[in-house]
């Protein structure tokens, strides 16, 4: 498995979307259901920005380094083309594959948990 980073400010900084960081998300949202994760409409950016900062807080302490950017400092930092990066690095460390099916008629299989989090429909 490859680790994949970031430039946040001119800084590289590894990200990491286990399970860890996806703890962090759900004790910050007050999320103790997995159900409710991703519910329709429900993600906003404000949620992305703290999942972000949870999956680099985890990628930098997995590299023996801090990361003490607020989610506020980490935003100021952030380029629409780094949430792009995110999403890919993110679609790739969940196994999500947005052409997926379980081979039967050609029916989508059931959204994970990750994958809620960032499907468009």
């Amino acid at each position: 498995m490859k680790n994949n980073y970031l430039l946040v400010g001119g800084k590289k900084v590894r990200v990491e979307m286990n399970w860890n960081a996806m703890m962090s998300f759900c004790d910050e949202k007050g999320i103790d259901d997995l159900s409710k994760i991703g519910d329709a409409g429900r993600l906003t950016t404000r949620d992305l920005l703290a999942i972000m900062h949870a999956a680099i807080k985890e990628g930098e302490r997995m590299d023996g380094n801090h990361f003490d950017l607020t989610k506020e400092q980490l935003s100021e930092r952030l380029r629409p083309a780094d949430i792009s990066l995110f999403m890919e690095i993110y679609k790739e460390q969940c196994g999500v594959n947005e052409n997926a099916n379980n081979g039967e008629g050609g029916e989508v299989k059931k959204k994970s948990v990750f994958r809620r989090l960032i499907s468009k429909d």
